[in-house]
């Protein structure tokens, strides 16, 4: 009896999203979502080589995703994430991953026969939502307006402003800690955040832990500081 080579596995990234709230409740946590990318990946011979966990609450600029997605490239690995709108729920974002020139296969656990089409099509639908609920919340803030209630974090505007100009004195505080990481060749999110993590840098939340997309808001706006300083010198009188 001939013994016929098993096929090698294939490669898979794992990329979760979770929100800063309580996710576990809507059944999207993070134990849920690695139980189905764990399941697909057992069920369809997949090595699962690493997982991207990526904390986010809006739906701006993903340092992990795009991680994610650099990982699969480097090694022709596919991403497999528990469901689509783990990804997010824009059309363009979505086109982009799933553009055959990004040279990176894409799977969806709860949904693993859909194609192209019809992932393009779920994308729009999540998207619609989401813009019907961002509509229906500014007319609940015009009529809170309206009403006389007073707007802000902690219903006092000033404390916004307060926030704003501390984390504004946190990233200068920590623009030489990212100067010298930059002269060591430590440039991408994910290699700021590790180290961030190792030398046990204190976070902007006493407590909390460096993530891809707070790292991603601190060089924003270390660069942007830099860039005014710049500004100011070139206008400044001699």
């Amino acid at each position: 009896m001939v013994n016929k080579k098993r096929k090698p596995m294939q490669k898979a990234v794992a990329y979760y999203r979770v929100s800063t709230g309580k996710q576990g409740k809507s059944g999207l946590g993070l134990e849920a979502q690695q139980c189905a990318v764990v399941q697909y990946c057992n069920a369809n011979d997949y090595q699962l080589l690493t997982e991207v966990v990526e904390v986010r609450s809006t739906r701006k600029y993903r340092a992990g995703l795009f991680d994610a997605l650099d990982l699969c490239k480097h090694n022709k690995a596919t991403l497999v994430v528990a469901r689509l709108d783990r990804l997010g729920r824009d059309v363009e974002l979505i086109a982009r991953i799933f553009n055959p020139k990004s040279k990176v296969d894409v799977k969806v656990a709860d949904n693993p026969h859909a194609n192209r089409f019809t992932i393009h099509i779920l994308a729009a639908v999540a998207e619609d939502q989401r813009q019907r609920i961002s509509e229906t919340t500014k007319e609940a803030l015009k009529a809170a307006r309206n009403r006389g209630v007073e707007l802000g974090k902690n219903g006092k505007l000033v404390l916004s402003v307060a926030n704003k100009q501390a984390a504004e004195d946190f990233a200068r505080k920590l623009s030489p800690i990212i100067g010298r990481l930059k002269k060591r060749g430590i440039i991408t999110g994910r290699a700021v955040c590790d180290e961030l993590n190792k030398k046990g840098v204190p976070t902007f939340r006493p407590g909390g832990k460096w993530h891809p997309s707070s790292v991603h808001t601190l060089l924003t706006r270390i660069n942007k500081q830099e860039q005014q300083k710049e500004h100011n010198k070139i206008n400044s009188p001699c």
